[in-house]
């Protein structure tokens, strides 16, 4: 598992560039009509950001659990991705309780 620990390091960036560009997208100022990216593009970007969260967030725990992988890669990428889910999960959880 040598690449568990890297591949989750390039999802946890990517993640955290899609939840930047979400929030950029929602907190831009601009009227919802005007804006390039919709309703539906903003769910696939959301639901995109919250796969690549979780994913990233399984590797991460993978290479940290494995003594094979570098620890300090391990450590990173277990930093960046499980704030990451935390995120979209506590989204979820709250988009559900307020339905």
């Amino acid at each position: 598992m040598k690449v568990a620990a890297p591949t989750a390091l390039v999802l946890a960036v990517a993640g955290w560039a899609l939840t930047v560009f979400i929030g950029n997208t929602l907190l831009s100022g601009i009227p919802i009509e005007d804006r390039a990216c919709q309703t539906g593009c903003i769910q696939g970007l959301f639901f995109s950001g919250f796969a690549v969260g979780a994913i990233a967030l399984i590797l991460a725990a993978l290479s940290v659990t494995k003594p094979s992988a570098g620890r300090i890669a391990s450590f990173a990428a277990l930093a960046l991705a499980l704030p990451l889910f935390a995120i979209y999960a506590g989204i979820v959880v709250i988009g559900n309780l307020a339905a």
